[in-house]
């Protein structure tokens, strides 16, 4: 008997014959190489269709001014790592270009999703892996941040490799994986540290119970690169690692929640269910596919008796236990790690679905269905963004009009996406903008020297403090905007 290096399996001789090699993991998975490498390349291609125009958020603003030449960098609260800033540095040290960062992401995130689910080609040679990639990509959260200055995605990517590398370090050939394995935890840890440090735990008491010492010692490698620069950062600019811890956790809302109800509501949107935006009803279409994720997870967990897909289940879990249960609010995106790595289990179980007929046309019209879902909430979502965030290049513009010329200091509404924009330094509010007396940004702004205005789209206004100010209004489009700008007095 002989026995296949990707799973153990034995390959069946005849009697009497000669013994025939096996044939070569690259050979045998090729076609499937190629299929996943066509899903990457689609998927870049709707972004650079769809999604290169759509201006910049307020978490994207923040980590891109860090690195942006030219920019002032926006206030990094204790809850944010520098994992995003390094990934966009290559292009935004040479231009703050908006546009120029949105195609260099589209082109990496499609590069990301094939590294990311290529390793799992020797594992499961087969069509399950670019199924599988196909469904993570054709997600309507997929498509709209595959090319936002964003944590999210990337983590998503580490989280899928990571399995399939921990599966693969225990191998014949450890040394790319093992070295693979540090370096996706190390990303991933400098990307968002806790998501990192919730997919650990999984693969560790996989190495525990499995004996494979060499697969933790690359997690927790990886881990300590991560956390190490978060202590570092902690030590110099936060106070202490449990200062910042705390500013974190307050700012994120973290304890003992139950948050499953808001995000079945949020799965066609808002972006974000917190500061006084609703999360809308429970749209029946987005749980219908939702629900039936942890079905065909858990069946193609049984039909498959893989380790890797029981793996790769068990680390979704714990992903999403994270946020449902661990932070106060809901956004979609924080569950694209979970459905990145839910996608494999989901695809094996389509294929099981599939051996029949009768079930293999329920299967491929639920597909459907659910691409059609997906892509009718990426469109309006899409369209939605793009006409919102569109008032801040106008707004900057009219500002400039105004006289405004850096050194600037920009305090209110949009004012981190317009600041970055005009090259200010900024401070964003939601609703509250001050008592009766100055806050303290400002006053040190106008100490400073600094150009000022206050912006809002209120009609009444803001807080008491302005009530001397001069108030000047922006024209743009059908929204009033102003802008008060300081009395001589100040």
């Amino acid at each position: 008997m002989q026995h296949d290096e990707l799973d153990g399996r034995a390959l069946p001789e005849r009697e009497g014959a000669p013994a025939v090699a096996a044939p070569p993991p690259w050979w045998r998975a090729r076609p499937w190489h190629l299929a996943l490498a066509a899903v990457a390349i689609c998927y870049s291609a709707v972004q650079l269709a769809f999604t290169t125009r759509i201006g910049l958020g307020w978490d994207e603003s923040v980590y891109l001014s860090q690195v942006a030449r030219g920019v002032p960098a926006a206030e990094f609260t204790a809850s944010r790592a520098r994992g995003v800033p390094l990934l966009v540095a290559p292009v935004a040290v040479f231009t703050p270009s908006v546009t120029a960062v949105r195609v260099y992401l589209g082109l990496l995130s499609g590069a990301g999703l094939y590294l990311a689910y290529r390793p799992w080609l020797r594992l499961r040679p087969g069509p399950v892996v670019p199924v599988a990639a196909a469904l993570f990509a054709g997600l309507w959260l997929s498509l709209f941040y595959a090319n936002e200055v964003m944590p999210n995605m990337w983590v998503a990517y580490c989280a899928v490799a990571g399995v399939a590398l921990a599966c693969l370090a225990g191998g014949r050939r450890p040394l790319r994986p093992v070295a693979g394995l540090v370096a996706v935890f190390a990303a991933a840890s400098l990307l968002r540290p806790s998501d990192a440090t919730w997919l650990a735990l999984p693969l560790l008491v996989y190495a525990a119970v499995t004996r494979r010492l060499l697969v933790a010692g690359c997690v927790a490698a990886g881990l300590a690169i991560g956390w190490g620069e978060w202590a570092v950062e902690a030590f110099l600019h936060h106070g202490g690692p449990l200062a910042r811890f705390r500013a974190a956790t307050v700012e994120n809302a973290a304890g003992l929640h139950f948050t499953l109800p808001d995000h079945l509501r949020a799965l066609d949107g808002p972006l974000l269910c917190r500061f006084g935006v609703g999360c809308g009803g429970f749209p029946p279409e987005q749980i219908a596919w939702f629900a039936a994720v942890p079905v065909f997870a858990v069946l193609g967990v049984l039909a498959a008796r893989r380790r890797a897909l029981t793996l790769a289940l068990a680390s979704a879990a714990s992903l999403a236990f994270a946020y449902l249960f661990t932070v106060g609010y809901a956004a979609p995106r924080f569950l694209l790690p979970a459905y990145a790595l839910l996608a494999l289990p989901v695809a094996a179980g389509l294929a099981w679905a599939c051996r029949r007929r009768a079930t293999a046309v329920l299967t491929v019209a639920g597909v459907l269905c659910y691409f059609a879902v997906q892509g009718v909430t990426a469109f309006v979502h899409i369209g939605k963004t793009h006409a919102g965030r569109a008032a801040a290049p106008l707004v900057a513009a009219r500002l400039q009009a105004l006289g405004l010329r850096p050194p600037c200091f920009l305090y209110g509404h949009d004012a981190v996406q317009i600041g970055y924009l005009a090259r200010c330094t900024s401070h964003g509010v939601f609703h509250h903008y001050g008592g009766a007396n100055v806050p303290s940004s400002l006053r040190a702004a106008i100490g400073r020297g600094e150009w000022v205005g206050v912006l809002t789209r209120r009609q009444r206004l803001p807080a008491p403090f302005l009530a001397p100010w001069v108030a000047v209004e922006l024209p743009v489009g059908d929204r009033r905007w102003r802008v008060f700008l300081p009395p001589g007095d100040l």
